[in-house]
């Protein structure tokens, strides 16, 4: 008989290794009266079994750390990630703007605020040092010198390295979190000569000869970033005797987003008198890129080649560098509405946040020009927001559950709050009635009906001092079955027009807006020609209307929509607001439980004056 006639070598499984191996030495001649359950047979059958599922399970997970998409460990990611020329991003310390005031008790031609002059701010009772991270020019206004300065998150370190090249050395930072766009490095000739020659990070190796002083960075296995030179043909090499200096901060990455208020130094440019004010709160901190991150990105930064023609690369080169990026979407100017040809429009939403600053856009911007096209022109609007404005009843039976009607009321509460967080909040996303109504149905085992109604609800903040037009883009059909059904405007928050306080929005239902006001519970119209309604698109445009007053932070108008299924477009992210829930008890048919305003994300969602001139309301 031959020798593996018998052997199965397709099992991994450790049972069925010891049941091959057992059928396998009943098949020989030598082994046929022998007793494989006896407990030394058995011992050395385990040991052999365990030794093949060791090695098997051993090269499996070789095989998966040899590809970037099944790899675990972070090294074997960065590893494979560093084949297709990406870099993991690093921490990103929280930049905040200030402007500040120097009133000199002398006359200086100049004023300099030097680099890393510290501020220092407070959360939770934790001191973060902020500092300046390069030197800023004040200008002149009368007695005073003004500017606006930027300080970054992080403390300032520096490591220095004598080049050896009989023993070699390798330039790794060694603290975590380091902040490497906070990277200055410089060369100094020798101990005895301290002339400094700077280098640059190498981001092209194309435009690298053989003499550019040009540094590349690197993660290494111990999730370290490393510095390193070129060979005298990519890049200048450091001679024996050089000393190489690197500047630093390591940073607390997302801990110091929205930090507005700060220490400052007893001194600012040298002169004690002087003020400041906070005029963009601390954004842009992140922690070190996660693996999930750096598997997404790395092939479509490869994709991209260091360049930037279509959407999908300046989508990726954005969140490749900012990490507090929650939600990104990128559209072409054709698909804009007006069309602009020749741009690229832009919308993020950072977390814990609605928009990003006028800095951290000028930034992104800066950032994408390096790459882009000539023809093609970045632009960033801030998101806006289409809120859902549900009103549901749900119905229970209290026979089959042991809960009160407080637990269940609290239950569908949580549900509706995880259903817009895991659905909703994110560019492209869209809100499915049924899928919202089973997540309410499955809050508890005792519901036996859930009935949703919907409105759609869009808000603007009013110019007071001027007539101003608005267009409040929906983006969905809005009900009108038949001309003259009202109200498709169905509901508005008060505001005052022609001196009428307690003043709201409706429609006539054949596409005019109107103002009224309430007069024994009747409405009188104070204009009946406000704007225009476009049902089949959902287009509410307010006509040159000059509001002089409002109740609250913004002007809400809520419209009924067509279908339940809502959609959003290009900037448009869909929330949950003002959410109305009444729990009833099927067997007496009497309300036992109701909330109102339930706290969604879209119930502290605001639209801000900014966002007035956007392309799209």
């Amino acid at each position: 008989m031959s020798a593996n006639s018998v052997l199965s070598i397709t099992s991994v499984n450790f049972d069925e290794l010891k049941n091959n191996l057992k059928t396998y030495l009943k098949a020989q001649d030598q082994f046929a009266d022998y007793d494989f359950e006896s407990s030394t047979m058995a011992i050395l059958l385990d040991l052999l079994a365990y030794n093949t599922y060791h090695n098997a399970f051993y090269m499996n997970m070789i095989g998966n750390e040899s590809f970037l998409e099944s790899a675990q460990l972070r090294n074997s990611v960065v590893s494979r990630a560093k084949m297709l020329g990406y870099t993991p991003r690093s921490a990103r310390g929280a930049t905040a703007s200030l402007n500040v005031v120097v009133t000199p008790d002398d006359t200086p031609s100049s004023v300099t605020v030097p680099a890393n002059t510290t501020f220092t701010t407070t959360i939770d009772d934790v001191t973060y040092t902020f500092v300046t991270s390069t030197a800023y020019n004040l200008t002149s206004n009368g007695d005073n010198w003004i500017g606006t300065i930027n300080i970054k998150e992080g403390d300032p370190l520096q490591f220095r390295w004598t080049v050896d090249t009989s023993n070699p050395t390798r330039y790794i930072i060694p603290n975590p979190s380091v902040d490497t766009t906070s990277f200055s490095v410089k060369i100094q000739e020798s101990s005895s000569n301290t002339s400094v020659t700077a280098y640059q990070l190498g981001t092209d190796i194309t435009t690298v000869q053989a003499n550019t002083t040009a540094y590349f960075i690197e993660e290494n296995e111990d999730s370290q970033y490393e510095i390193y030179f070129g060979d005298d043909i990519f890049g200048r090499k450091p001679r024996n005797g050089n000393i190489v200096i690197v500047d630093y901060r390591v940073c607390n990455g997302t801990d110091t987003n929205g930090a507005n208020t700060f220490s400052a130094p007893a001194t600012l440019a040298g002169y004690s008198n002087f003020s400041f004010t906070v005029s963009s709160q601390a954004s842009g901190g992140a922690n070190t890129e996660t693996i999930n991150s750096i598997k997404y990105v790395a092939p479509k930064t490869f994709e991209a080649q260091n360049r930037i023609v279509t959407a999908e690369d300046v989508k990726t080169r954005i969140l490749s560098q900012n990490g507090d990026i929650q939600a990104i979407n990128v559209w072409g100017g054709e698909d804009n509405s007006p069309p602009q040809y020749g741009k690229v429009y832009i919308s993020v939403k950072p977390r814990n946040s609605t928009i990003i600053s006028d800095q951290r856009k000028d930034s992104i911007i800066s950032d994408l020009n390096t790459q882009k096209i000539l023809t093609l022109e970045p632009v960033i609007v801030d998101a806006t927001f289409l809120f859902v404005v549900p009103t549901v009843q749900v119905k229970y039976n209290p026979e089959i559950t042991t809960l009160s009607p407080a637990t269940i009321i609290d239950k569908i509460r949580t549900a509706i709050i995880n259903f817009e967080t895991n659905n909703l909040g994110v560019f492209g996303n869209k809100f499915y009635h049924s899928d919202f109504v089973s997540a309410i149905d499955k809050a508890d085992t005792s519901i036996v009906s859930v009935l949703a109604d919907l409105q759609l609800q869009k808000r603007f903040v009013p110019v007071t001092t001027a007539a101003t037009q608005y267009n409040l883009s929906f983006n969905n059909a809005l009900k009108n079955p038949y001309s003259g059904y009202r109200y498709a405007v169905s509901k508005s928050t008060s505001f005052t027009f022609n001196d009428r306080s307690s003043s709201f929005f409706d429609d006539d239902g054949t596409g005019k807006l109107r103002v009224y006001y309430l007069q024994n519970n009747n409405r009188v119209y104070t204009t009946t020609n406000a704007g225009t309604v476009e049902y089949p698109t959902g287009l509410v445009t307010i006509n040159n209307l000059q509001i002089t007053n409002y109740v609250g932070d913004e002007v809400k108008v809520n419209v009924e929509p067509k279908s339940y299924d809502i959609s959003a477009v290009r900037n448009q992210l869909i929330l949950i607001t003002d959410l109305n829930l009444e729990l009833t008890n099927v067997k007496t048919g009497n309300r036992v439980a109701s909330l109102n305003n339930i706290n969604t994300q879209g119930q502290t969602a605001t639209l801000l004056q900014s966002q007035i001139s956007n392309v799209i309301l």
